[in-house]
């Protein structure tokens, strides 16, 4: 376990939301409040927006299958960590110090800061367009709305795990009637579902299945992956696993679908211009403030955590709270989506899709089947070098068309981690050992 001696600030849970140490019983949630917090995350306007983009460029059948694959396997990345977490109380950042050792563990948790603050951009500037296209006289610029809805979005995060819940418990509901509204509308008045079923993209821009799976995990695998921030606050492997299927499977599954077919009724595959064009522009709009709402919050408050283990090998450890941190990782982002974020959505969850596989997978890797856990290591070249190596094999499958690039990656990693481990383990253990003073190794 990380230790949990080094500062008194460690385990409060107001200032640090037990950034340095294990979720102590006496604080683990139910699995109704798990459940919640969890749904919020997903239930997100990027699925709307993912969903648009694949369904655009696929008949609805290619579509439905894409995601179909790409939610399975996302869902098996978000239920397995969580379930790590659940036995270990630790967050993301932490548990990947089992993997990457003390210092290593800093390059992965800035990869998580770095990509926080993305997905919070990337959801700024959408919703701001969305008013643009909905209001076309707005005098105020897309930049400063989607600053200032950042800006609104860090006020629960700040407050913590506290503060998801009561977003969660008040959003999570609103967010899937107004889902289920368009989703009807649609149905009604836009030529029945037939529609979407008669759908032929154009043959020009037709987008290859191995690609739109890739881009379903990509879009969501980051969001899967910090989960265990999260699930650390269970109380029960079982509301562990029901908390976390059926909140990714209506979060990722049914807003994606929502998102398909508005894009092959309106025959555009960018969402906000798409509801705009058929007269949905305003039930949508309130419903993709809703689930900013509860998915940007968990984002900065991930970020918040990672940050955390950054700073935990510097001077500055316990000394900068929670929500300073949250607040620092909302103004970056609000400057990333004054720049106009959305342009980069495909090529970057394609990217994370081949970086974010190899670690889950090394982390149930390390959890269950090497189990020499690298906590007291300061960095494991082993898990360093698979990591490169399983973005290496995603990357070819990606660039070739070969089935799910993630999928590939993920499953080559534990291989490859598995393998490694035996090999070199000892080495990297006694090496540590060798390093430390004299009464350390007693």
């Amino acid at each position: 376990m990380p230790d949990q001696g080094k500062t008194k600030a460690a385990g409060d849970q107001g200032k640090y939301e037990y950034a340095f140490e294990a979720v102590p019983d006496s604080e683990r949630k139910s699995g109704w409040g798990m459940f919640l917090v969890l749904a919020g995350y997903p239930i997100a306007v990027s699925n709307f927006v993912t969903g648009a983009a694949i369904g655009y460029q696929m008949t609805f059948v290619n579509a439905l299958v894409s995601i179909l694959v790409g939610d399975a396997f996302l869902i098996f990345i978000a239920v397995s960590t969580g379930i790590i977490s659940f036995e270990t109380g630790l967050s993301t950042s932490f548990l990947s110090r089992t993997v990457f050792g003390r210092k290593g563990s800093a390059i992965f948790s800035l990869l998580l800061v770095m990509s926080s603050i993305t997905w919070i951009g990337i959801n700024g500037d959408t919703f701001a367009q969305m008013v643009i296209a909905n209001f076309p006289g707005c005098p105020i610029p897309a930049a400063v709305l989607a600053a200032v809805i950042i800006l609104v979005w860090s006020i629960s995060a700040m407050r913590g795990y506290r503060g998801l819940e009561i977003v969660s418990m008040i959003g999570v509901p609103t967010a899937l009637v107004l889902a289920l509204v368009v989703f009807v509308i649609l149905g009604v008045n836009y030529g029945g579902y037939g529609v979407v079923l008669s759908y032929k993209p154009d043959p020009a821009s037709t987008m290859p299945f191995s690609e739109a799976a890739a881009s379903i995990v990509g879009s969501w695998v980051f969001g899967c992956l910090i989960t265990p921030d999260v699930c650390r606050f269970g109380r029960s492997k079982r509301d562990v696993v029901a908390a976390g299927v059926g909140a990714f499977t209506l979060g990722l599954f049914c807003l994606q679908i929502v998102g398909v077919i508005v894009a092959q009724v309106a025959r555009n595959g960018d969402f906000s211009a798409a509801t705009a064009a058929i007269g949905l522009g305003f039930v949508v709009m309130a419903c993709t403030l809703v689930c900013l709402c509860t998915t940007q919050d968990n984002n900065i408050y991930g970020a918040g955590l990672a940050a955390q283990n950054v700073l935990d090998a510097t001077k500055l450890r316990g000394k900068v709270t929670h929500s300073q941190i949250a607040f620092l990782v909302t103004a970056c982002a609000a400057a990333f989506a004054a720049c106009g974020a959305l342009q980069w959505l495909l090529p970057i969850i394609q990217f994370l899709s081949v970086l974010m596989a190899p670690i889950p997978a090394m982390m149930v890797a390390e959890r269950y089947f090497v189990r020499t856990s690298k906590l007291r290591v300061e960095v494991n070249p082993t898990a360093i070098a698979c990591w490169l190596l399983g973005g290496v094999v995603g990357q070819a499958c990606l660039s070739t068309g070969f089935f799910v690039s993630p999928i590939i990656s993920y499953v080559s990693t534990i291989v490859l981690y598995v393998v490694l481990s035996k090999l070199f383990d000892k080495r990297v253990l006694a090496g540590h050992l060798a390093d430390r003073p004299t009464s350390e190794k007693m």
